[in-house]
């Protein structure tokens, strides 16, 4: 366990960085489509900005696989396709605990010390999860997405899928899209310039 933190710890900060960055860019979707006050634009610029992170971290989790698939090959070892799962829990682990700490204002009663910090957590969590910002501002039985404590996990549900996805597709060199792979110039000279 400590060498799969002391090898992939940076990932899962980088992976983190990488989700605080989209989270301030999904806020200013947010901010601009709410202004509209159109579901449709909310519900757009969501799931755009959802899309884009998942992106993200699908092609920065498939270069992990690669790199661990052919090492792999290279020792005979085996890939232990786990690891995008764990390194995809690791990178979330800020906005699992944030969820916990969400968790109890559910059953407090309003107006409490302890419902008062769950809605101080619940912010905390929007902001560093702001690409979910605009879905979670549409209603659901007539009361907003983000006023669910359990919305707050579920949102960290496809990070961690992506994660494990692209890095048993890493680890295999299988590709979910062409997006990210060169082309070759000359396919009759083995790619090579003439």
């Amino acid at each position: 366990m400590k060498e799969f933190f002391k090898k992939y710890s940076y990932t899962m900060v980088k992976l983190f960085v990488n989700q605080f960055a989209i989270a301030l860019f999904g806020v200013g979707l947010a901010f601009v489509s709410g202004y509209s006050e159109s579901n449709t634009m909310k519900i757009v610029t969501g799931i755009g900005s959802i899309v884009f992170y998942l992106f993200l971290l699908y092609a920065h989790m498939w270069e992990i696989g690669a790199k661990d698939g052919i090492s792999a090959v290279a020792r005979e070892t085996s890939r232990g396709l786990w690891r995008g799962f764990a390194i995809g829990l690791g990178a979330n682990s800020i906005n699992l605990l944030l969820a916990l700490f969400i968790l109890p204002g559910a059953f407090a009663p309003l107006g409490s010390t302890l419902d008062g910090m769950s809605a101080a957590f619940s912010v905390i969590a929007l902001l560093l999860e702001g690409m979910y910002i605009g879905i979670l501002s549409l209603p659901l039985g007539g009361i907003a997405l983000n006023q669910y404590a359990w919305v707050y996990f579920a949102i960290t549900v496809p990070a961690i899928v992506v994660c494990g996805v692209a890095y048993i597709l890493g680890s295999f060199n299988l590709h979910a899209t062409n997006i990210l792979i060169p082309k070759n110039k000359d396919v009759k000279n083995n790619g090579r310039p003439r």
